[in-house]
């Protein structure tokens, strides 16, 4: 069963639906209940493509290596499509050479449910400067779930508030998605926050306080909300002085 106490930031987004600035704590705790714990949890994750990038990124991995890193590496069964993901967005990072500040794998402390904390966890591999504008990273590589433009909103602006700090206080986010088109098929598009509606770091708060109370009814209702595996995470409390 997939746990509560560490939520992907983009199964945050889902949980806060197609209009999230709409979502209470009841929708939100429907949503975990009827969907995401239901679930089957996955057989393989996009981390050797996700790793990758920012390899290609700065520069020291070709199109070519990058892809045959993620034939080769990972859960075999996640290989193939961890190579199709890559694919789709290599030929964009090795165009766009940058300097890179590595972020890995962080886990964001969003709140309390009784003597639990809970975390949103942001795989955002890198802030790349390139003429002296910052971009934070983020892979959207997900094949099972065709995000609404409102969720991708969402969830880079979670990542943009964690990690848009101290020298890269201006940063934008740039969203690389590879996931389903109209079609199912994979597509590829670049999102910059500065075409979108960003949601400030108060907005960020709030819906993160409506998410909060929305797990809580879930334990209410008897659920349990078990000790994060936080393995290969950063563990990053927003009240603490930025990564940087």
């Amino acid at each position: 069963m997939a746990g509560l106490s560490l939520v992907n930031v983009q199964d945050f987004a889902r949980a806060m639906g197609h209009e999230p600035t709409r979502a209470t704590p009841e929708t939100v705790a429907a949503f975990l209940m009827d969907e995401y714990l239901r679930r089957r949890g996955g057989t393989f994750n996009y981390n050797p493509a996700t790793n990758v990038l920012f390899e290609l990124f700065r520069g020291s991995m070709t199109e070519e290596q990058a892809y045959l890193a993620c034939l080769t590496t990972g859960n075999p069964k996640g290989r193939p499509f961890n190579a199709d993901a890559i694919a789709q967005v290599s030929g964009y990072a090795a165009a766009n050479p940058s300097t890179c500040y590595r972020i890995g794998y962080a886990a964001i402390a969003v709140g309390r449910v009784g003597d639990q904390t809970l975390y949103v966890a942001i795989k955002a591999p890198l802030v790349r400067v390139v003429h002296n504008a910052a971009h934070v990273v983020m892979p959207g590589f997900r094949m099972s779930h065709r995000p609404v433009e409102r969720q991708i909103d969402l969830a880079c602006s979670v990542a943009l508030a964690s990690f848009a700090r101290d020298d890269f206080a201006d940063a934008d986010f740039e969203y690389l998605y590879a996931g389903p088109g109209l079609s199912g098929k994979r597509e590829f598009r670049v999102i910059h926050g500065r075409d979108r509606k960003v949601f400030d770091r108060d907005e960020v708060d709030a819906l993160l306080d409506v998410y909060v109370k929305g797990v809580a009814l879930v334990t209410d209702a008897g659920v349990e909300v078990r000790e994060p595996n936080l393995r290969g995470y950063q563990i990053i409390d927003p009240r603490q002085p930025g990564l940087f």
